[in-house]
């Protein structure tokens, strides 16, 4: 007997005019008992299948139907990965900056335009239209807009090598992202009578007409089903601020002006508290990013699962560029620990930062090669000058370095 023996499924037989849209006879438009057979749809697991490949309009008998090409896992975390390492290079190597910029735009614009599709082919529901949204607006992309205005003013930025002179076509693609945004996010909020999305009837039913209030509002857990607790963590963090303006105090308002330079006070006190940078910017607003949507999937998609299909293992792969630069990066993590402040305080270390050290030691050397006729032993005569590193905050332009010269120590 051979092991080939077993019966194997037939495709069924078939009227020659079922599937033939120049046939409009609803009989050729059944299928048969024998055809549904070989579906195989004998479990509910194979039905709830079948039934997502094409939700009806009108019901809701199993929620949102899962979409992994925009609200999976693995696409999330690709997302958010490659985001916030991002943020981290605009921060700390901004020269790093020009070579991953196309990806993380590419990637920005594949989530809109794929959305934009989507919709048009009535293939999408609202909430994963503004999942897709709420991935694409991240804390990232309104640095990169803020970046571009203050470039097309003339001001100096730390991505000048991006958005400076000349490079209109960087600038164009970035500021194109704020009204398409807005576009899509204006249409997904119109009445189901202006246009149907994919599974409109769990609109109501799940998402209770709220879909667009769970996905945009960044403190809702925090000041309304816990509003005390969102209120001490507020007023830890104004607390934090005023009291590191109180303490740099001396240099915002040297000139004794009474008004608030407001981009002094950010470049003074990010200069002299990292932590509080990295904090304000990158830590806090990522968070609350994140939060909001896994907050808004976790209600709405509960189908959404980690599978092994093309498109999740694709977006967990584009992960390894980004991590790749972000590894390049460690070693200098521990330098810039051990200089904060509070950990300064903690080791009971009273000299002067690293950094300001450092800073000085370059700008001896570059005085140096620039005036050589000065004897080296006369270097500790000179005090320097040193403007706002170019990497120590988001909005401080790179400042250069003007040596001072005092008058010369006779000796004894």
């Amino acid at each position: 007997m051979s092991i080939f023996s077993f019966q194997a499924p037939f495709f069924p037989d078939r009227d020659p005019c079922f599937g033939d849209p120049s046939n409009s006879s609803s009989l050729c438009e059944v299928p048969t008992p024998s055809m549904i057979m070989f579906l195989n749809i004998s479990t509910a697991q194979s039905y709830v299948e079948a039934y997502c490949l094409n939700p009806p309009v009108d019901s809701c008998a199993f929620g949102y139907c899962p979409n992994p090409d925009v609200a999976s896992p693995a696409v999330r975390i690709s997302t958010y990965f490659t985001t916030v390492v991002s943020a981290i290079l605009v921060l700390y190597s901004p020269e790093d900056v020009a070579s991953s910029f196309f990806a993380q735009l590419l990637n920005i614009y594949s989530l809109i335009i794929a959305a934009i599709i989507s919709i048009a082919h009535r293939n999408l529901t609202k909430p994963h239209t503004v999942v897709a949204l709420g991935l694409a607006a991240s804390p990232l992309s309104a640095y990169l807009i803020i970046y571009v205005i203050r470039s097309i003013f003339g001001n100096q930025t730390r991505l000048d090598a991006v958005f400076g002179r000349g490079n209109w076509l960087n600038r164009s693609a970035v500021l194109a992202l704020l009204p398409i945004w807005f576009s899509v996010l204006v249409f997904s909020v119109l009445p189901t009578g202006a246009w149907h999305f994919q599974q409109t009837a769990c609109d109501d039913l799940v998402g209770n007409g709220l879909i667009i209030r769970v996905f945009f509002q960044p403190f809702i857990l925090l000041f309304e089903e816990f509003p005390a607790t969102g209120a001490v963590i507020l007023g830890i963090f104004v607390v934090i601020w005023m009291t590191a303006i109180y303490l740099q105090r001396g240099d915002i308002w040297k000139k004794r002006n009474n008004k608030l330079p407001w981009r002094r006070i950010w470049r003074k006190v990010v200069e002299a508290y990292p932590f509080l940078q990295f904090f304000t910017v990158v830590l806090i607003p990522h968070a609350l990013w994140i939060l909001n949507i896994e907050v808004g999937i976790g209600i709405l998609l509960t189908r959404e699962t980690l599978t092994a299909t093309y498109g999740q293992l694709l977006a967990l792969f584009m992960t390894v560029p980004p991590l790749i630069q972000l590894c390049l990066l460690l070693p200098q993590v521990p330098r810039w620990f051990i200089d904060l402040t509070w950990v300064r305080l903690l080791t009971c270390r009273r000299d002067k930062p690293l950094r300001y050290r450092r800073r000085l030691r370059e700008a001896s050397e570059s005085t140096m090669s620039l005036r050589g006729d000065f004897p080296r032993t006369n270097t500790d005569s000179y005090m320097y000058k040193a403007g706002a590193s170019s990497q120590s905050t988001l909005y401080a332009p790179a400042a250069d370095v003007y040596p001072i010269p005092l008058q010369p120590i006779p000796a004894p």
